[in-house]
C-alpha cells in the first residue's frame, strides 16, 4: 500500500515529537531546530546575501557555520561560533574584486577564528576539480573547474555541536568559557579571545580545547562543556539584496528539530554528551554524516499521522553515519515539488526556483559508488540526477511537455570538455543546488548553476510540477551515466531514488528551497520601481510498504 506524506508540513509532527524523551528527528514547521539549511547565497551579479543566525534559549551553544558553494557542496569557509543565550549573529556575503566571494560581520558574538574583517572564500576543497586532455582520443576531455567563481553560489549548514556550562569552575585567574561569550551591557563579550587561545598554540603549547581534540581517545573539546547535550532552538533566515536593481527576497532556513542523539553510549563515548559534535574549527565535522545524529526520524503523512523510521537496522546503511544521513534525508525528501511561476512580458516578470540537496556529496563523492536515492557520482563538472517538469497555467490548462519547435530545455553554462545528453522530456538537475529558470533573465540574478524551463512552458503565469519519481521519468535515464548507481538497499541494478528502514520505502530525493518571483514596473515618478518574493517549495512524499 501506497501513503502520501508532506515533509515539509508536518505540524502533526510537532506534537508528537514534543511528548517524547528520545524523540525522533524531524523538519520543524516552528522553524526551531539543532541544524539549520539557508538553502541559498549568491553574491553574483550585484547581489548580496545577509544571513541571520538566533538562539532562542538560555543555553549558551557552540555552533559550527560552515558556507558551501552550490556545484559539489564543496566547504568554501566555516567558523565555529559561540552563542550566548537569547544571541543573535549576522554576516554578509559580497562579492570580491577577484571574482570571488567574502564573509563580512560587524557582529560582536565570538567566533573562531576571530573575524576582524572581510573573509575571502577559498577554493581549496575543489582544487582537484580539473583534468587533462587524453591524446588518445578525438573529443577534447580537458576541464578547469577549480576557479574562484564557483564560491559566489551556494548554501550554508548551521549544525549545534555543544553546550557550555555557565557553573563550570574558571581556572586560576579566569572566567569560564560560557561567562567569556556573554555579553555585558554594551553589548560585549567578555572575551573572545579566551576561545580563541582554547583552540591555538600558545608558546609551544596547545590550548584547553586543542589539547582534548588532539587526543585520540577525546577528539572534541570538552573542557567547561555541559556533561549531557541540550540543544535545540535555533533559528535562522536569509536576505539576497541586489542593490542596483532595488530587489531584495527573504526566506527561512529549514529547521531540523531532535537531531542529536542524547543517549549514551559506550562504543561513542562522545555520543549525549554537551561536547558530543565540538570540533576544531576549520574540521570538517560536524557534517551531517556526524555518528552523534539520530538515525530515527518522524514524516508526516498526508491525513495528520506521523510515521516512525529507523535506519540503524538496515545493514546497507552500517557505515560510520549513513544510518543517521539517510534518517536526515527522510525528513527532507520528496517526489514531487509544486511552486508557481510568473513570467508576464507586460510586468517583466522572471520566477527561479532555487533547489537544494544539501546531503548529495555525501552520496556522490563520499561513496565508492552514488548511495541510494542519488545515482550519479561527481565527475568534477556535474552529477546529473533527471527530473520532470509539468506546467499548468491559471485556467487548468495543460500545455504540451514540449511546445511545437522546441529542442528541449536550455542547458546553462555547458560543461567544458563534457558533453551532457539531455533527454527533451527529461530536466537534469546536475548541482548541489539548481535553479530552475523560467524567464529570460534570472529573478535571483543568479545563472551559473541555472538550467531555462522556458521551453516547457505554453503561459506566462501558472503552477508546475517538478516529479523526481524515477516511475515519470523516460526510460534509462537514471544511473546511465559515467558511474551507475548503488540502488536500493544496496542492491547493485536499482536506481529507484529509494531509502528504506526495512518497514517502509520512501521514494524521491532530498531536497529543500522556495521559488523566487521578481516584478519591474517601469518608471514610477522617474523611479524604477522592482519587487520580489520568495514562496516556500510544497511537496508530496510517495511512502510505500517494503517488500
Amino acid at each position: 500500500m501506497k501513503k502520501k506524506a508532506m515533509p515539509l508540513a508536518v505540524g502533526a509532527a510537532t506534537a508528537v515529537v514534543m511528548s517524547t524523551a528520545q524523540a525522533a528527528m524531524y523538519v520543524n514547521d516552528r522553524g526551531t531546530g539543532e541544524a539549520l539549511v539557508f538553502p541559498f547565497y549568491s553574491a553574483e551579479n550585484g547581489n548580496s546575501t545577509l544571513i541571520n543566525i538566533a538562539n532562542t534559549t538560555m543555553d549558551h551553544k557552540a555552533v559550527k557555520v560552515r558556507i558551501i558553494e552550490a556545484q559539489n557542496s564543496a566547504e568554501v569557509l566555516d567558523f565555529n561560533l559561540y552563542l550566548s543565550p537569547e544571541d543573535h549573529f549576522s554576516f554578509a556575503i559580497s562579492a570580491t574584486d577577484e571574482g570571488g566571494a567574502q564573509l563580512v560581520t560587524g557582529d560582536n558574538s565570538c567566533t573562531v577564528p576571530a573575524i576582524d574583517g572581510p573573509v575571502a572564500f577559498r577554493n581549496f576543497a575543489y582544487d582537484e576539480d580539473a583534468a587533462d586532455d587524453d591524446p588518445d582520443t578525438a573529443a577534447d576531455e580537458s576541464f578547469d573547474n577549480t576557479g574562484i567563481g564557483r564560491t559566489q553560489v551556494g548554501y550554508i549548514e548551521v549544525i549545534e555541536m555543544g553546550q557550555l556550562d555557565e557553573d563550570a569552575a574558571a581556572a586560576e585567574d579566569a572566567m569560564n568559557m560560557a561567562a567569556a561569550i556573554t555579553h555585558d551591557s554594551d553589548g560585549v563579550p567578555a572575551n573572545c579571545q579566551q576561545l580563541v587561545d582554547a583552540w591555538s598554540v600558545t608558546d609551544g603549547v596547545a590550548g584547553a580545547w586543542l589539547a582534548e581534540y588532539l587526543d585520540p581517545t577525546i577528539g572534541r573539546g570538552v573542557t567547561d562543556m555541559e556533561s549531557a547535550w541540550s540543544g535545540g532552538g535555533l533559528y535562522g533566515y536569509g536576505v539576497v539584496i541586489n542593490v542596483p536593481q532595488g530587489a531584495a527576497i527573504g526566506y527561512d532556513a529549514t529547521a531540523i528539530a531532535a537531531a542529536v542523539d542524547t543517549t549514551t553510549d559506550v562504543d561513542l563515548p562522545n555520543r549525549g554528551t554537551g561536547w558530543a559534535m565540538h570540533y576544531e574549527p576549520g574540521d570538517k565535522q560536524p557534517n551531517f554524516l556526524d555518528s552523534a545524529f539520530k538515525t530515527e526520524s518522524l514524516v508526516a503523512d498526508g491525513a495528520g499521522n506521523t510515521n516512525a523510521m529507523e535506519f540503524s537496522d538496515v545493514a546497507a546503511y552500517d557505515d560510520d553515519g549513513v544510518a543517521g544521513l539517510q534518517a536526515i534525508n527522510s525528513t527532507i525528501m520528496a517526489t514531487e515539488i509544486y511552486n508557481d511561476y510568473v513570467t508576464d512580458p507586460a510586468i517583466a516578470a522572471t520566477t527561479d526556483w532555487v533547489l537544494t540537496f544539501p546531503t548529495k556529496t555525501f552520496h556522490v563523492t563520499a561513496a565508492p559508488l552514488a548511495y541510494e536515492p542519488f545515482s550519479e557520482r561527481w565527475n568534477g563538472l556535474t552529477a546529473c540526477e533527471p527530473a520532470k517538469l509539468f506546467a499548468v497555467d491559471r485556467e487548468e490548462s495543460t500545455p504540451p511537455i514540449v511546445p511545437p519547435g522546441s529542442s528541449g530545455p536550455d542547458f546553462s553554462p555547458k560543461p567544458p570538455g563534457l558533453e551532457i545528453v539531455v533527454d527533451e522530456n527529461d530536466l537534469p538537475l546536475c548541482y548541489e543546488t539548481t535553479i530552475l529558470q523560467f524567464a529570460d533573465e534570472s529573478a535571483a540574478g543568479t545563472s551559473t548553476v541555472a538550467i531555462g524551463v522556458g521551453d516547457l512552458l505554453d503561459a506566462n503565469d501558472g503552477w508546475a510540477t517538478l516529479s523526481l519519481d524515477p516511475a515519470v521519468l523516460d526510460a534509462n535515464v537514471i544511473g546511465d551515466g559515467i558511474s551507475g548507481c548503488q540502488g536500493a538497499i544496496g542492491t547493485a541494478d536499482n536506481c529507484a531514488r529509494q531509502i528504506t528502514d526495512g518497514t517502509s520505502v520512501l521514494t524521491g530525493l532530498p531536497v529543500v528551497g522556495f521559488a523566487v518571483q521578481k516584478y519591474v514596473n517601469g518608471d514610477l515618478g522617474g523611479l524604477r520601481a522592482n519587487y520580489a518574493m520568495s514562496t516556500e517549495h510544497k511537496s508530496m512524499l510517495d511512502q510505500s510498504t517494503a517488500n
